[in-house]
């Protein structure tokens, strides 16, 4: 009578272990048919779409870059707002930090200045004189921008370091939104 019981328990046992291991290999199908459904409706859009991985991958390329670019600019504000922290509100370490972030707009600026003229050779007609306009309201936009970030600020010896601080920063980011948008060569930059 032992043996008769222990045996059904015994089959009870493999039964439900038979079931809990279909149960999971439907699963696994069953997630393995919808990752494959997944994969077939992006190839299908990226056929409508006459897009290729090539392009994707591309496209991913540059939103990368735009996001390293986003960190670069975000890193270098941390570390100047450290430094202005620590040395307190001296006047000359004001002074100095100005001096830094004004050469620091200066070599960005110089950098925009090449992918401008990188980009021109680039352009042609209608192209080129959109560009050349774009360029020039956006260079307007910077100059009014940093001052009224900078007039935001209520002393008047940071104001200085503000403005070349954020005229670096704007100019950084309009530079990574160049060679997202229109720059193929990254020779042109550096």
């Amino acid at each position: 009578m032992e043996k008769i019981v222990y045996l059904l328990i015994g089959a009870t046992i493999t039964w439900g272990l038979y079931f809990i291991q279909r149960t999971l290999e439907r699963r696994k199908t069953t997630e393995v048919i919808d990752r494959n459904q997944k994969l077939l409706n992006l190839k299908q859009g990226l056929e409508q779409a006459s897009t290729n991985l090539e392009d994707l991958r591309q496209f991913e390329s540059q939103l990368i870059g735009k996001a390293e670019a986003a960190v670069k600019i975000a890193g270098h504000y941390v570390s100047q707002a450290g430094e202005v922290a620590r040395h307190g509100d001296t006047l000359s370490a004001h002074d100095e930090f100005s001096q830094q972030a004004i050469a620091g707009f200066q070599r960005v600026d110089a950098r925009l200045d090449g992918l401008v003229e990188h980009l021109g050779k680039q352009l042609d007609g209608d192209n080129l004189a959109a560009f050349e306009q774009v360029h020039l309201a956006w260079l307007s936009f910077r100059e009014r921008y940093a001052r009224f970030i900078a007039q935001s600020y209520s002393g008047g010896s940071i104001q200085p370091l503000i403005h070349a601080v954020t005229l670096e920063s704007i100019t950084a980011a309009w530079i990574a939104e160049l060679e997202t948008q229109l720059g193929d060569d990254d020779d042109a930059t550096d």
